[in-house]
């Protein structure tokens, strides 16, 4: 997808009863959403690392507002 595509994920994606994947090309970051815990993972492009942030965290808000949806596997290749 193109980065043109990034206009927010939509609320309804966390009411869907399973995990959500966004990408924010701007800031080069993805996260993941994990739905049976709350949980939130970030993933910044190329490093291959992944960690847990918070709900707050500004990249988090900014990728809501900004970034788009992805698949698991745009995530894992991120």
């Amino acid at each position: 997808m193109l980065e043109d595509n990034e206009r927010g994920v939509p609320s309804d994606a966390f009411r869907g009863g399973r995990d959500v994947y966004m990408i924010y090309s701007f800031e080069d970051v993805a996260f993941h959403w994990e739905h049976v815990s709350g949980r939130i993972f970030r993933r910044f492009k190329g490093t291959g690392r992944e960690s847990e942030t918070v709900h707050s965290n500004r990249l988090y808000m900014d990728a809501r507002m900004g970034g788009r949806l992805a698949t698991r596997e745009e995530y894992d290749n991120y």
